[in-house]
Formats: C-alpha cells, structure tokens, sequence
C-alpha cells in the first residue's frame, strides 16, 4: 500500500525542481548581461573614467563582473582556486622581479596593476563565463558584440565621435580602428572574436538558427578586418585552421562531426590565403596588402630594426630581464620613421621578446607556458583560440590585451566543459 507520505514526496521534488529552472533561467540571463557588458566595454579602450587616474570603463566593468562572480563561488565554495593563484602568483613574481630591477623605467605601475589584478581577473572570468551563463548564451554576447563593434567601427570611421575616437597621426589612421587604439587592436579583437564564435559552435555542436545571417556577420567581420589593413589576422586566421585540422583530436559526442570541420576549416583557409594573394596581386600598386619592397623596409628599418636590438638587449640580462616599462624609457629616444618605435610606445611588436626583455626567462616562460597549459586540454576551442593569439602576438603586442587572457581563460573553460560533458546551455 502506497502512503500519502510516499506520494508526496516526488510531487514535492517536481515542484520543487519547477521552482529551481525559472530561477537558474534568470540567472544566467543574468550573467549573460553581464558578459556583454565586459566584452563590450572592451571594445572601446579610449573610453575612460576621471578618478585621480584614468580608468577605461572595460577595466571597471571587467573588475566589477569579475567580483560577482567570485562572491558567487565563494558562496558556493566552487572557486578555481588553481588557475586564480596561479595566475595571480606568477604575476606578481613577475612584478617582484620588476620592482627589483636597477634599469631606467616609464610607467611601470600600469604594468604592475595589469600584471597582478587585471590579466588574473580577465583570465578567471572567462574562465567561468561559459558555467554562469551557459555555451548558447555565451556565444550569443560573443557574436553580439562581434556586430556591435564592426558597426559602431564604420560609423565612427564615417562620424567620429571625439569621447569614443583614440587619435592617431595621420599618416597612421587610413585603415577602419573605431573605438580601438589602432587597427591592429580592431583586427585583433574581430578575428579572435571569429575565431572563438566558430570553435564553440562546432565544440558542442550548436547550429546557429538562421544560416544566412551568421553568414552576413562573418561576412561583415572579414570586410571590417580587411578595411583595417593588417596583414596579421590573416595569417592569424588561417593558422587557427590549420591548427584545427592537425591537433584538434574529439572530446565529446560532438567530436566527429567537429574533426570534420577542423578538415574542411583547413581547406577554406588555404583557398581564401590563394584568393586573398590574388586580390592583393589584383590591387594597384599603391594600394596593394602586401609589397616586396614594404617587407624590405620593416625589415630595415622598423620592425625588424626594432627586432634586432630586443635581441641585443635581452643579451645584456637574459635571465631577471630589464624590468617593465623598460620599453618605453629605451625606445622613447628613436625616431619613429628610423626603428619602428618611440616616445609613448610602451611595448615592442612581437609580445613574447617584449616580455623576455622585460621580465627576462621567467616571463618568457611564463607566456608560453600559460598557452601551452590551455593548448594541453586539446579541445576545438583551446587548438583555435591559443593558435590564434599565438601568431597574432609574434607580431603585435596583443598580449598586454584584456581580451588576450580573457579569451585564454575561455579556452580553458571550454575545455572543461568538454571532460564535464555540459556542451549545451
């Protein structure tokens, strides 16, 4: 015989679950605002708030979304306390060595503050904004904002707006940057935008509802890339896919149908690498991508110029380095037009011999060991986001980004997700 007890107890468990959905449906809706709101924020660096110091609105919002969700774990007792101190420690190890160094710096502080609260905070908030908010809803703010910047970027390039717009010289300000510093920062931030929008939906296998239109956004980003000028993303891009079809080995029951596409990603980027020759070959002479006598230049006398005096530098202390904002006190004395950098440039182009400059063997260490912990987990998104940032830090100083190790902290999430088998949400 059945009692009433016994029967009330699963109708109170029901219950009880129905009343649980609404509120985690709120919740990651919840976060899901959030998320925007930092990746957004982001994308407008010249923005800033008057506080003593100049703060940009993407670091207060960074920080403020960054201290919920830590509240939120603490309560839960779920905090990655690994990832957090490891991360947190070796910058300060770093800032340690820095304040140590007898050489001559310029705002050092800014590099200790990124160091040591910054990049920590940005790499454990993307590494837990896929399990707050959920991969669907993640991909959506990711693919949002992709749209949000490349139209907010044409029109500024159109109308300027002085409180959104960073100046920049002229003979430096032809190619589309919008709200970003530079065009390099714009065609950094959409093609690992791209990228990580890509990764994900193929990772768990998410279909987007409307073809067409993610056609139109892709669409939209590569024409916002290529009216930028740089030549990086694209050597960028097409590494992630190559990288995609040779490491990328399955998780998940979404592996198959992804190694697929890792194969097919590797096809497209070679046939869009041999049109987008074409198109360059196609281009008048001075409004050509690329020019044999370009590279000839930057090799003498900019980037490469300002390569092989890092090399000589980093000769003199290898190992403890000069200390950050060495960059600038050094450099700040060449003219542009001779090396490639001057007054104001705080870092060198390619962001890993910056850092062995600065911070010698151990921040040398330190960057490529934190890309290759997340590349280790082996996950589509992992293999495509860490190539990405990879190529594109050889030869822009992206790795002083916020979304560098946001976008690193993502990857190693994603990751997670994959053993955990939560692919959905």
């Amino acid at each position: 015989m059945i009692s009433p007890t016994s029967m009330s107890e699963p109708m109170t468990a029901d219950l009880g679950a129905l009343g649980r959905q609404p509120a985690a449906h709120d919740a990651r809706r919840n976060w899901e605002l959030a998320a925007f709101a930092v990746l957004f924020a982001l994308t407008m660096p010249a923005v800033k708030v008057h506080a003593g110091i100049d703060i940009r609105i993407g670091q207060l919002a960074l920080a403020g979304v960054f201290a919920l969700a830590l509240i939120r774990d603490l309560h839960r007792q779920t905090v990655a306390w690994g990832p957090l101190l490891a991360v947190t420690g070796l910058g300060l190890l770093l800032s340690g060595m820095s304040v140590l160094s007898t050489y001559p710096k310029v705002k050092e502080m800014t590099f200790l503050v990124k160091y040591v609260v910054v990049f920590p905070t940005a790499f454990y908030l993307g590494l837990r904004l896929l399990t707050l908010a959920g991969a669907e809803r993640l991909i959506r703010v990711i693919e949002v904002t992709l749209a949000a910047a490349c139209l907010l970027s044409l029109f500024l390039h159109m109308h300027p707006v002085p409180l959104l717009v960073h100046e920049r010289p002229a003979y430096l300000s032809d190619g589309l940057k919008g709200p970003f510093w530079e065009q390099g920062e714009l065609a950094f931030s959409v093609g690992l935008f791209l990228v990580a929008s890509l990764a994900l939906r193929l990772e768990y296998g998410l279909r987007p509802r409307r073809a067409w239109l993610h056609g139109l956004l892709y669409g939209l980003a590569l024409g916002c890339a290529l009216a930028s000028y740089n030549k990086t993303i694209w050597i960028a891009l097409i590494g992630a896919c190559m990288a995609a079809a040779v490491l990328y080995r399955g998780g998940n029951r979404f592996g198959d149908v992804a190694r697929v596409w890792a194969k097919r990603l590797a096809v497209i980027a070679v046939v869009g690498g041999v049109l987008l020759a074409a198109y360059n070959a196609w281009l008048p002479g001075d409004e050509k991508l690329v020019t044999q006598q370009m590279l000839e230049n930057k090799w003498q006398n900019e980037r490469g110029a300002a390569l092989r005096l890092t090399w000589d530098l980093i000769g003199d202390a290898p190992v403890l380095g000069h200390g950050f904002g060495f960059v600038e006190a050094y450099f700040g004395t060449y003219p542009t037009d001779i090396i490639g950098l001057g007054s104001g440039v705080a870092q060198i182009f390619n962001s890993y011999l910056d850092l062995w400059l600065s911070e010698g063997l151990v921040g040398f260490v330190y960057a490529l060991g934190l890309l290759a912990a997340v590349l280790s987990t082996r996950s589509l998104v992992s293999v495509m986001v860490v190539a990405y940032l990879f190529v594109f830090a050889n030869f822009n100083p992206v790795a002083q980004h916020e979304y560098y190790h946001l976008f690193l902290g993502l990857a190693l999430g994603a990751a997670a997700a994959v053993r955990t088998g939560r692919c959905g949400g």
